[in-house]
């Protein structure tokens, strides 16, 4: 039984997740029309003019920041916890 779970985890992490991620990112990428693409330029559009607040909610700059955080954080604590799996104690040092 080991061993099927191991072949079922080899063959998904190594070849056909990649893939799939590859497949999915471009589908939603055609299917959106490039839309990272086309509106890069208004991203700092956007926030040139952030210092302000609108009706009584947060700034977009602000919630920029925000999202930055908790997906940086989170990768940042999802890394280590990965490299203590993998690597031991010893990762630390």
């Amino acid at each position: 039984m080991a061993e099927l779970l191991n072949f079922i985890n080899n063959l998904l992490w190594d070849s056909l997740l990649i893939y799939l991620l590859l497949g999915t990112g471009i589908w939603f990428t055609l299917r959106t029309g490039f839309i990272q693409i086309r509106h890069f330029c208004h991203t700092f559009t956007i926030l040139k003019d952030s210092g302000t607040r609108g009706g009584g909610g947060i700034s977009p700059f602000q919630a920029l920041c925000t999202s930055l955080a908790t997906r940086i954080g989170c990768g940042n604590l999802m890394g280590v916890a990965i490299a203590l799996i993998l690597g031991g104690p010893g990762a630390i040092f």
